[in-house]
């Protein structure tokens, strides 16, 4: 079969790999549609071993099933959770197997992902589609049922006031939700207007080009100098968990949603004083089906996330769009 490989430091090319073949507890995938993540061009900074199918965010129909499959049918069209759990550990027994150490993600050496035209994972993973949602909105079920999380984490009550620090695609879906869950105050901050501009007009948030603007200011223009009731981070910089913290009213909650690659030390005692909390948040857990729900009823419009809709064959060309044109584009697709 085709597949995209990456083949160390930001090299990735197509090539030829053999299908996968699958376990009893397993399905095979025709993959339809593929989405790129920016975590796809993490792997260096892993320490990985190339060369790796990458491709966690897809969806496709399945075409064949293990002998044990008792759940789902060949031809059925699904999502997929890409977090494989072991289902035995502590952790998992204990109801957040999102989280088990023993996890086996798609997209590493050892569990090839989807950037490829056929896909093998755990039957458990696959979520079948409503009628009316296609394969290509349904490969970012992923990225949407994470950002869910986050409210999740939260306890998000309607008619708080939300910031939302990065303007990527990560920044848009929360914008999203924020705006579904019913947010008094959306502000997002972030580094370009015509990404900032297109949040605004699919969330009604509020943004604030920090390169130009103040934030202290926006916010204070916004929600006056109480703060905010829930910060999300989602830009990965260091100096970013301490902005959210400042921004929150006495007892509100900072979600850590991106990974944070040089962290700064947090303002404890400002977390003191003002009883603040913090929270982590890592993929997903119990989202997926309620995500693709909210596609199925219009209530997210996946189709302004998508810039990019390439061939398999095409995929330098679309990572290169998405490094070297970020103001323009949100997400891409890949279609094997």
């Amino acid at each position: 079969m085709k597949a995209v490989f990456w083949q160390g430091k930001k090299r990735f090319e197509l090539g030829e790999a053999p299908k996968p073949r699958i376990g009893d507890d397993q399905v095979l995938i025709k993959v339809e549609a593929a989405s790129i993540c920016t975590s796809d061009f993490h792997y260096a900074d892993w320490d990985c071993t190339p060369p790796i199918i990458p491709g966690h965010e897809a969806a496709g129909t399945i075409v064949e099933t293990g002998k044990n499959v008792r759940t789902i049918k060949i031809g059925t069209k699904v999502a997929v959770d890409p977090v494989q759990r072991c289902g035995k550990c502590e952790i998992c027994l204990s109801g957040i197997g999102h989280l088990c150490p023993n996890t086996r993600h798609l997209g590493n050496s050892e569990n090839p992902g989807a950037w490829a035209e056929f896909l093998a994972v755990d039957a458990a993973n696959c979520y079948p589609l409503p009628q009316n949602v296609s394969a290509l909105d349904a490969a970012l079920t992923e990225p949407l049922a994470v950002c869910m999380e986050s409210f999740e984490r939260a306890n998000f009550q309607p008619g708080w006031d939300v910031l939302i620090l990065g303007d990527g695609v990560f920044g848009f879906i929360h914008a999203m939700f924020a705006k579904i869950f019913g947010a008094r105050k959306i502000i997002i901050a972030g580094h370009y207007n015509s990404r900032l501009d297109r949040i605004a007009k699919e969330t009604n948030a509020i943004t604030c080009n920090t390169h130009n603007q103040n934030l202290t200011e926006t916010l204070e223009k916004t929600v006056g100098k109480t703060g905010v009731h829930l910060a999300i981070e989602g830009t990965s910089a260091g100096a970013a968990p301490n902005i959210a913290l400042n921004a929150l009213r006495p007892r509100g909650t900072l979600v850590l949603f991106s990974y944070i690659w040089k962290s700064e030390p947090l303002d404890l005692p400002l977390l003191n004083m003002k009883e603040l909390n913090v929270l982590g948040s890592c993929r997903s857990l119990n989202c997926f089906e309620k995500c693709l729900h909210l596609v199925s009823e219009k209530k997210i419009n996946v189709a302004s996330l998508i810039d990019i809709k390439e061939p398999l064959a095409d995929a330098n060309k679309a990572i290169i769009q998405l490094q070297e044109n970020k103001k323009n584009v949100f997400k891409a697709v890949l279609l094997p």
